[in-house]
């Protein structure tokens, strides 16, 4: 590859990477090209695409947007997964993707800017997804409007909600482990689902009055 043609490469790289809601290297060593179409084609669906490029050019360019907590997982045959969508989609896929296929092994990666471990991509395989958690607004009514803590902004945006998950997990439990939360990550109560809920019924009580507002004064 002539040097312009890497440059141009590496530009391209660089709007992938800073354009996704959140990235997720892991190591393909060994899978078919069956396995590779299987994992491309779950991660389609759940708004993320399997990339596997030069890791000299990947390496790169991540250092070029300031992502240089990735920069260890460059290393071997390592693909990166680019979630545009609901980052919680695409960990459950690839969470149970590496379960099916003992050559595929997740490194970390990256939302928000901020880095991710393996737990903290197995905490977020384990959230529900915001349609989900859209689903049961209507149930989240109960819950105590002091606990209704900000958050609107995160919520709004793609990858806000499940970020800010992971943040009260980890403000919540410092030593939580991945397979805690998906033992409790079913109950009414989880400390990953209540925060979210909350947040939610706000948005929703936000629109309402917006609504009502906007219907009185016209």
């Amino acid at each position: 590859m002539v040097r312009q043609d890497k440059a141009d490469k590496v530009k391209q790289l660089e709007e992938l990477f800073s354009s996704a809601n959140a990235l997720v290297l892991a190591e393909y060593r060994g899978l078919t090209v069956t396995q590779q179409t299987k994992l491309r084609r779950e991660l389609k669906n759940a708004g993320a695409t399997f990339n596997v490029v030069k890791m000299s050019l990947a390496k790169r360019a991540a250092e070029n947007i300031g992502y240089e907590s990735i920069l260890e997982h460059f290393s071997g045959p390592t693909g990166v997964a680019v979630i545009e969508s609901d980052p919680v989609e695409a960990a459950k896929v690839l969470k149970q993707f590496s379960k099916d296929n003992d050559s595929f092994i997740v490194k970390g990666g990256l939302m928000e800017s901020e880095p991710l471990t393996l737990d903290q991509i197995n905490i977020l395989a384990s959230i529900e997804t915001r349609d989900v958690l859209l689903a049961k607004i209507a149930g989240g009514f109960n819950a105590p409007l002091t606990k209704m803590a900000v958050g609107l902004k995160a919520v709004l945006n793609k990858s806000g909600y499940a970020f800010k998950a992971l943040l009260d997990v980890k403000e919540a439990n410092p030593e939580i482990s991945s397979e805690a939360i998906e033992s409790d990550s079913s109950s009414e109560d989880s400390t990953i689902i209540l925060p979210l809920r909350l947040n939610l019924i706000l948005i929703f009580c936000l629109f309402t009055f917006l609504s009502i507002f906007s219907v009185t004064s016209s």
